[in-house]
């Protein structure tokens, strides 16, 4: 895991006496990445916690959008996904316009695109990796990227399709560990948290497209609004009266296919997300997203054929890299634990401590009130003693 350093901040407690007290502050070290792979991550991570609305190049990022998008910020008729989405001749001889001229900074097409308001700058409000990479789809997939747009207006499937874009950007970076909420990678299958080779993957995806005009989490993200696009609409053609109040649940859903999928793949080039589009959009997620990794079962005869015997060799690999994956998982949640409980009894003691100062201090103060109050002279009872004398 890696040293553990443990640093002590001294701080002032009771009055009128200064005792002092310590506490205690874990930091961890990413030991495991190397230096380009760690500052790669950190990178990331300044795109994620970077407020869109005060980056200096936002209007820039939104007239990019806006131009790559602007053919499909327009009102279609309303016409089912399964009929084809197919427009009569005199609906696109009136859009034509429409079509060609550019967004506004403000406008109701910006509403066609999924934002929730005729100002999408009110919908930014999380880091400018959300606005980046609605860009970069956009721009390097714009006919897919219309083509869900479009789909996300009609009575079909009809969901805000940028706000779901920027909220898949928020999981996926909560999922690698760089959203800066606390939330580190390396967890457990269960918490849908990045394990440690996944990351160590992606990093090295960061750095071997440091410089080029490919952007790994531009191609990740792309690929989960396909997938995602694609689950929500199998979903209402088997619930038509599912609204986007159940939208939730599928997000869920698809960043459990993402962690499936991160888990199998071996991530030696961004090309491989795009076999995210292939992984089952309907039915239990983890056992129809193995199974579609583990391959074909075997003839009946049990005769396996040579593609599914190195299908089956792969997994074996990649099983036994889970299983050791597993072992430092358990090392490290081990030692979390007991840095952990090492943390919590030093806060503890402090409030402890700091309870038992703050009484002995009162306590001097009332004695010191006490004295002094004993010690003043008391006129009434000298003048009453002396009548009692005469």
């Amino acid at each position: 895991c890696g040293p553990v350093e443990v640093p002590a901040v001294t701080r002032l407690w009771g009055d009128p006496a200064r005792f002092r007290v310590k506490q205690l502050e874990v930091t961890y070290e990413q030991r495991w990445l190397s230096d380009d792979e760690r500052r790669a991550l950190e990178a990331l991570q300044v795109r994620v916690t970077e407020k869109a609305q005060s980056a200096p190049d936002l209007e820039e990022l939104l007239a990019r959008l806006g131009t790559a998008l602007r053919g499909a910020a327009v009102r279609r008729p309303s016409v089912s996904v399964s009929d084809g989405g197919a427009d009569t001749a005199a609906s696109a001889a009136d859009m034509a316009a429409s079509e060609i001229a550019p967004l506004g900074l403000t406008s109701p097409r910006w509403r066609l695109l999924g934002f929730q308001s005729n100002d999408p700058r009110t919908d930014l409000r999380t880091g400018r990796l959300a606005l980046e990479a609605l860009v970069y789809f956009a721009e390097q997939y714009p006919r897919v990227a219309a083509r869900l747009v479009q789909e996300a207006q009609s009575n079909g499937i009809d969901y805000p399709f940028a706000v779901a874009s920027i909220n898949v950007t928020q999981l996926l970076a909560r999922y690698f560990g760089v959203s800066g909420d606390g939330c580190g990678a390396g967890g457990s299958a269960g918490d849908c948290v990045a394990p440690w080779r996944v990351v160590r993957s992606f990093a090295r995806l960061l750095v071997s497209c440091g410089g080029s005009n490919i952007d790994p989490f531009g191609e990740l993200q792309s690929a989960v609004m396909e997938h995602l696009h694609a689950r929500w609409h199998a979903k209402k053609e088997a619930d038509p009266l599912l609204t986007v109040m159940n939208f939730a649940p599928t997000l869920e859903e698809t960043l459990a296919s993402v962690h499936v999928f991160c888990q199998r793949a071996p991530l030696h080039s961004t090309t491989e997300f795009r076999r995210l589009l292939l992984l089952p959009v309907s039915g239990e997620v983890s056992r129809g997203a193995r199974a579609w990794f583990n391959g074909a079962a075997q003839t009946r005869s049990g005769a396996a054929s040579p593609s599914e015997a190195a299908s089956g060799s792969r997994d074996r690999a990649l099983s036994d890299v889970g299983t050791t994956e597993q072992t430092y998982e358990r090392i490290r949640s081990s030692a979390h634990s007991a840095v952990t409980a090492v943390s919590q009894t030093a806060g503890v003691c402090r409030t402890y401590l700091s309870g038992i100062l703050g009484d002995y201090a009162a306590a001097a103060v009332a004695a010191a009130a006490t004295t002094a109050t004993a010690a003043q002279p008391q006129p009434d009872a000298v003048g009453t003693v002396e009548s009692m004398a005469r």
